[in-house]
């Protein structure tokens, strides 16, 4: 097992490496079972050796034994673990070297052992009184931590001035023959020592009445930290004997032994005041005091004021207060004026005084602004004191001033306002008022305001002004230029405004509408340009919108000659009369010539009768292009069938339909006979759409095709019958 072991055996000569076994790693005893295979491996001879590779570890050694029973080979493998001491931290120190509470020591560096975790620290401290010469150590705390760095809050020693340092060591999980060394800390805290308070304290003047009191000191020393400041204190006393406890003025920064501070004291006349002085040193320690001379207060009151008027008894807002005659009190100079209001319902029976407002100044008069009562038609009277530097104790007596102001009764609005025409096609309307009560004022003006919105459906607009009317009178009139912007509603508000720019309440006027055309109507039929062959054409009209929500007249005219309405000619119309948004109706014509026609159509609103955009379209009507058919007697031909296709097309776009095309070419004498059925089939199954656009155009069976029975075309040659019947059908399309 090792260069020192003897082993009795002779060198093998051959090595097998058919079988390994790993064994894992750790503390405590393995067992291996040897396979049968090594065993008669090793029985006959074949190798009579085994090797273990225990790994290069510094920290782990392997040992093992085998029994010489080579029926029962167990292999017993001992896995062991070294252990070692923990190591102490390679850093250790202090956050202050002067404190005068708690610090933070701090150390890093720490190690555990083989086989030896960290589970704590061990902290322990001595004390000096000259940073040189310590005193035994003595256990502070113990620490459970397994990290290899740390902190804690620590104390400086208690005695001021001393100073203490501080020692670790790192104790690990396999006890304490395994703890590490002390590590000392690389700085000591020392305890911070007071500061000196000032040797002389002053105040001055010692009698005063409202002078600036000026605080001198001097003399004053830091400890072992430099001075940031000072406490200040006051006390007041009646007989410069008994005093009242100590009130904290300021805690002044100043890094100096000495200083001054104006310090705000009493001025209730026959007070004594001191002040107490205690210097700061950085670190917060607060050194003992020093108590000043004694100062004197000596006060009298303030005058008020001998004259106090109001501008003006009636008002709407702001009025102005004036005063004058006020005088200063010994010790005592004016520094402002106190105001007060009371509000009466008759200018007789008055409310209680309310604060108004303090008005700051050093001045024997004044003015300022104030308001009436909130309630109109209200009384309010005020009164006025004078302040002084001394206190409330001397301020003057109260002054009432001579009148009193009322609130301003507004004007009431006009009780009828009203705007016409409620509908208009120029765009000037009528605005009329009357009913308007003066307030305490006089009138002075009207304000007319107006909002718009369309077809008078919310959102409203915010009101604008329209015009400011100057007039005295309770009533009017105003001629305004309304909105000219169709299908826009209007609603106007008036208020008076008296001569004092009171304003009323607004009253509303009704809602007047720009009247606004239909919109255009949409044609389905014609299609502009084509032709039919029904000298009783049918025109399919939709009516278009009506922004005002009013009713339509449709109106139809051909050529040049007169309007045909849905009203006043309902025998043309199949829906008739005053018509809706969006209604179909069908128009068919009088009797017309062959050759062009055009018709315009265009849609009235019922009310103002304006118009929509007029639609134009141009058609013919032709005359018939088919051979009379006469039974047993005229041959269809293919000829026939090939008009039959054209003016199935032409109506067909006549109705704003595509047109056909024909399953096949039809040549005369090329042609067979045979396929008639397929064509007047096919011819049937193109014109069938159109009896249908016809009849379901709109909700009524006024103008439609009557039901058509096709007459059945057999076989053999073609009918005369069936082609006649769709040569009348084409011709009433």
């Amino acid at each position: 097992m090792s260069s020192s072991t003897n082993i009795n055996a002779p060198r093998p000569t051959k090595v097998s490496s058919a079988y390994n076994y790993d064994i894992s790693a750790g503390q405590g005893d393995k067992v291996i079972d040897i396979s049968t295979a090594l065993i008669d491996s090793i029985g006959s001879g074949a190798s009579n050796c085994l090797f273990i590779d225990a790994g290069s570890s510094t920290t782990h050694y392997m040992s093992f034994k085998g029994r010489n029973d080579l029926t029962k080979i167990v292999l017993t493998i001992n896995w062991e673990s070294r252990t070692t001491a923990a190591s102490a931290p390679t850093s250790c120190s202090l956050s202050s070297t002067l404190a005068e509470g708690n610090v933070t020591l701090s150390w890093s560096g720490a190690k555990s052992g083989a086989n030896n975790d960290i589970s704590a620290y061990e902290i322990q401290y001595s004390d000096s009184t000259n940073n040189s010469t310590w005193g035994s150590w003595t256990a502070l705390t113990i620490l459970n931590s397994t990290a290899t760095s740390g902190s804690l809050s620590v104390s400086p020693p208690s005695i001021r001035g001393n100073f203490r340092r501080f020692r670790i060591r790192t104790r690990g999980t396999a006890g304490s023959s395994y703890y590490s060394g002390w590590k000392v800390s690389s700085n000591t805290v020392r305890k911070n020592t007071l500061p000196s308070a000032p040797t002389t304290a002053i105040a001055s003047p010692e009698i005063h009445s409202n002078e600036t009191i000026t605080l001198t000191w001097s003399g004053a020393a830091g400890g072992t930290s430099a001075i940031k400041g000072y406490q200040i204190s006051s006390r007041t006393s009646t007989d410069n004997n008994t005093w009242s406890e100590w009130d904290g003025l300021i805690t002044l920064n100043l890094n100096a032994s000495s200083g001054s501070y104006n310090p705000v004291v009493t001025n209730v006349s026959g007070t004594y005041t001191q002040f107490r002085i205690r210097t700061v040193d950085v670190l917060g320690a607060i050194s003992t005091e020093k108590i000043s001379n004694s100062i004197y207060c000596n006060i009298t009151a303030c005058g008020e004021p001998t004259v106090f008027s109001l501008s003006t008894t009636v008002a709407e807002g702001s009025i102005t207060l004036s005063w004058n005659g006020a005088t200063a009190g010994a010790g005592n100079a004016i520094i402002g004026y106190e105001l007060e209001y009371s509000d009466s319902s008759d200018d007789s029976t008055w409310g209680v005084w309310s604060t108004l407002k303090t008005v700051m100044t050093a001045g024997n008069s004044g003015s300022t602004s104030a308001s009436p009562p909130s309630t109109r038609g209200y009384y309010r009277r005020f009164r006025i004191r004078t302040l002084g530097t001394a206190g409330s104790n001397y301020y003057s007596n109260w002054k009432t001033s001579a009148n009193s102001v009322r609130k301003n009764i507004l004007p009431t609005p006009p009780s009828i306002l009203t705007v016409s025409p409620t509908l208009y096609e120029t765009p000037t309307v009528a605005i009329n008022w009357s009913g308007t009560l003066p307030g305490t004022s006089p009138i002075k003006h009207y304000v007319i305001q107006r909002s718009t919105s369309f077809m008078g459906n919310p959102p409203w607009s915010s009101y604008e002004t329209l015009a400011t009317i100057a007039s005295s009178e309770t009533s009017g009139t105003y001629v305004a230029e309304a909105s000219n912007l169709p299908g826009t509603s209007t609603r106007y508000r008036i208020s008076v405004t008296d001569t004092l720019d009171a304003v009323s309440a607004y009253v509303t006027s009704n809602i007047v509408t720009k009247n606004s055309p239909p919109t255009a109507p949409k044609i389905e039929c014609p299609m502009s340009g084509r032709s039919t062959y029904n000298l009783t054409p049918r025109f399919m009209i939709t009516t278009g919108i009506e922004p005002d929500g009013q009713t339509q007249i449709v109106e139809v005219r051909l050529n040049a000659g007169q309007w045909f309405n849905s009203v006043d000619n309902p025998e043309l119309f199949s829906t008739n009369g005053y018509l809706g948004d969006n209604t179909k109706t069908v128009f068919k014509a009088p009797t017309l010539s062959y050759g062009s026609h055009t018709v315009t159509i265009r849609c009235l609103d019922s009310d103002l009768m304006t118009s929509s955009a007029e639609i134009v379209k141009t058609f013919n009507v032709q005359s018939s292009p088919f051979q009379l058919i006469t039974a047993n007697v005229t041959t269809v031909k293919a000829t026939h069938i090939n008009t039959l296709r054209t003016t199935v097309n032409t109506i067909r776009e006549f109705h704003c339909m595509p047109p056909i095309v024909w399953g096949e070419e039809i040549i005369s004498l090329k042609t067979t006979i045979e396929r008639w059925p397929q064509h007047i089939q096919e011819l049937r199954a193109a014109l069938e759409p159109i009896i249908t656009r016809i009849n379901e155009f709109d909700g009524t069976s006024t103008f439609d095709i009557p039901p058509v029975e096709w007459i059945p075309f057999g076989v053999g040659r073609p009918k005369a019958d069936v082609m006649i019947q769709l040569q009348e059908l084409i011709q009433i399309l």
